[in-house]
């Protein structure tokens, strides 16, 4: 994994824990797992409104762009917590959201595009 993605993958948790806490969670968990061709963000929370899943779906699902891959990710976190995961939504591929009996899973998955 190159130096750049590294850099996009720990500004992606840095936002992601941003987003989370000013939407008022305060117990929640973010792992990552990399292999050779993605990155994985597992969210792990306790069961959120589906108004906050589908308000974080809508942010999200967008198709990635070059362009944010080269220049734009840099400017993540220089607008309001609330807002980014749009400029999130440019870097991540997918998103996954499964209901356990006492928790909620949100996975997010980034295929690298850095590679060495």
């Amino acid at each position: 994994m190159s130096k750049q993605e590294i850099k996009i993958i720990t500004k992606i948790i840095r936002e992601l824990s941003l987003f989370l806490m000013m939407h008022g969670f305060k117990d929640f968990g973010i792992q990552t797992k990399n292999t050779p061709d993605t990155t994985s963000f597992i969210i792990t929370m306790d069961h959120p409104k589906e108004s906050f899943i589908n308000h974080m779906r809508e942010k999200l699902e967008r198709e990635r762009e070059m362009e944010v891959e080269t220049y734009g990710w840099e400017l993540i976190g220089d607008i309001d917590g609330k807002t980014e995961l749009e400029i999130l939504g440019l870097l991540i591929d997918s998103m996954d959201v499964v209901k356990e009996e006492d928790k909620t899973i949100i996975t997010l998955v980034r295929k690298n595009r850095y590679l060495d």
